[in-house]
């Protein structure tokens, strides 16, 4: 079952959400109980259930829950950058270039061929160079204006 099958009804049926964790509404063997956190944390971070033998990112799951299917071309931001904090709130639909906006790059480093540290950001999978500058905070701030310039999100 992928996820483009996964619907908000058979999700209503499995779990109850509070507080951005799924809980189980039924039991399964013996180790999940009504009531237990479905799920655990993955190798990258996320918090993932698996369901009919296929493992599903919780994150995607609470989004389908409390609106609809997800186009697979499309992803589910965590607002705050915490991939546990799977709260409604804290999610959105993006696309996967809006998704890398949310990122946490310094956006600069250092040249040492140049002695200067260089700024540079993304726009539409091309890499922008800022300029070189003679210390970390001026080639920060000129990433970080650039990033207010070209990463803006619109909400879908």
């Amino acid at each position: 079952m992928g996820l483009q099958k996964m619907t908000k009804d058979l999700l209503h049926e499995l779990f109850e959400y509070k507080n951005g964790n799924l809980l189980w509404k039924v039991s399964k063997a013996r180790r999940i109980k009504v009531g237990d956190i479905a799920g655990s944390v993955n190798s990258n971070g996320y918090m993932q259930v698996q369901i009919n033998k296929k493992m599903f990112r919780v994150h995607r799951l609470v989004w389908i829950m409390h609106n609809e299917s997800i186009d697979e071309e499309l992803h589910i931001d965590h607002i705050n950058r915490d991939r546990l904090d799977n709260c409604i709130d804290n999610l959105r639909l993006v696309t996967p270039q809006e998704n890398s906006f949310n990122s946490k790059s310094r956006g600069y480093s250092w040249i040492k061929a140049k002695k200067k540290y260089v700024a540079q950001i993304t726009i539409d999978r091309v890499q922008k160079t800022l300029g070189a500058f003679d210390n970390a905070e001026d080639a920060r701030r000129a990433y970080l204006d650039a990033k207010e310039k070209y990463h803006r999100i619109e909400l879908h």
